[in-house]
């Protein structure tokens, strides 16, 4: 096993990205997705995570393709979360374009393996030196060159693309699990839709029809005519709070250390990337959660953002805590969680616009957030729905925690595997038994 110390720069140039003009960015979805440092995952990695649409005029030349490796140049967290971390583009039916916030890695020389190099910006060596370059307070950042001036240890052509291989079946699993997800939540939307926003079952039986894809029971609870208001028979309009408790997080003192440790995890906006949140890379101590024991949050809490980065909704699967930028909805018992999830889901427009209301930053207080009405129909229904949905629920829980447990192998073997520290073949064995 051949290794040498190589000079990053010797093996790639790092390109800008474009200033692509925030008149035409926009809430609104559209086929055009501006990368920025919110696409990469803590550790490094692609994520989906929030999106930023864009509806205005693209260079050519700033359009990122599938296997492109792409690297944080700006960070806006304090702890520079994700700068100078790499990603490989993934493949992707929307444009996804090359922001100025990131950059784009080519590679000068066929002797090194873009996935390989991918992994190599992950581990900590890497990182810490990221970290230590950086400019800037609240916000970092860093420069091609300052990247470029990493060193480390390059094995040979082969080896980089057996190492690549190993961890990047690791990551195939992580995605195709997302995939699912994705669509697991899509079914439950549509028949939310379906039921609670288009009234398919009483139009259905309004005009004398029986519901579709919908057995007699079930299609018995539905009304089949409509009031003055629009609404099926006996529906209404009810008000968030009416469906459970409203509780705002809140941040123990960062300067008191005894308040973090490992007990509860302790959910910020970035974390809300799935329909379940099962990590979190801050956790509150027991002395922290007793600073604020009455916010502590059952599993099963729908969760929605509504500070900074509005209408994001996620669900609690341990007992958790949240910062002051969330607003959580404990269901009352007979409110079903898959149910309140697709609810709020459903109001993430409305969120957005009123977070937003003109403001800077977008700011949707406890107040108002709990005056937002929601459709009523009946518990029965509600728990119809639930009946006829929890198995995707369930489904997505089981994939997001397969993905935290693949993901802590994979940051497991990434230092060992690019140290010589393990070789291929004793991690290909790890990552068969593990997928």
């Amino acid at each position: 096993m051949e290794w040498k110390e190589v000079l990053l720069g010797e093996l790639v140039e790092i390109k800008h990205g474009f200033a692509f003009k925030g008149e035409y960015f926009t809430e609104e979805k559209t086929n055009d997705i501006l990368l920025t440092p919110g696409n990469f995952a803590i550790g490094g990695g692609f994520q989906w995570g929030k999106l930023k649409f864009y509806d205005g005029p693209i260079p050519s030349d700033y359009i990122l393709t599938e296997g492109d490796l792409v690297v944080t140049m700006t960070d806006l967290s304090k702890a520079g979360d994700t700068l100078g971390y790499s990603a490989i583009i993934p493949y992707s039916e929307n444009l996804l374009l090359h922001n100025q916030r990131v950059g784009k890695i080519k590679t000068k020389t066929s002797s090194v393996d873009k996935m390989y190099l991918s992994y190599q910006l992950r581990t900590k060596t890497y990182r810490n030196e990221a970290l230590a370059s950086a400019t800037g307070s609240t916000v970092k950042h860093t420069s091609p060159a300052k990247i470029c001036a990493y060193r480390f240890l390059l094995p040979l052509l082969d080896e980089q693309k057996a190492i690549a291989s190993v961890l990047g079946a690791l990551d195939d699993k992580i995605e195709n699990n997302r995939r699912m997800n994705e669509t697991l939540e899509e079914m439950a939307q549509a028949i939310f839709k379906s039921w609670f926003v288009d009234f398919d079952p009483v139009h259905a039986k309004a005009t004398g029809n029986t519901p579709a894809h919908m057995d007699a029971e079930t299609a018995a609870l539905f009304p089949s005519s409509f009031s003055d208001n629009g609404l099926p028979a006996g529906w209404s309009f009810s008000t968030i709070e009416e469906y459970g408790d409203v509780i705002t997080g809140k941040t123990p003192s960062t300067k008191r250390s005894e308040y973090y440790g490992n007990e509860y995890p302790f959910v910020k906006i970035p974390n809300m990337t799935s329909v379940w949140v099962t990590e979190t890379e801050t956790a509150l101590s027991e002395a922290g959660h007793l600073t604020q024991s009455k916010k502590l949050l059952q599993k099963g809490t729908v969760i929605v953002s509504c500070i900074a980065s509005p209408g994001e909704v996620s669900i609690v699967s341990k007992p958790s805590h949240t910062n002051q930028q969330i607003n959580a909805v404990v269901p009352n018992e007979d409110c079903p969680t898959s149910w309140l999830y697709c609810a709020l889901a459903n109001l993430r427009s409305k969120v957005i616009g009123m977070a937003s209301g003109g403001s800077v930053t977008a700011n949707l207080n406890k107040t108002d957030f709990s005056l937002i009405k929601i459709i009523h129909s009946s518990n029965a229904i509600m728990n119809s729905f639930d009946k006829k949905v929890c198995s995707l629920f369930d489904k997505i829980l089981s994939n997001d925690e397969e993905n935290q447990t693949l993901a802590k192998l994979r940051d497991i073997l990434i230092p060992k595997l690019m140290s010589g520290e393990i070789r291929v073949k004793d991690a290909e064995r790890e990552v068969e038994a593990a997928v």
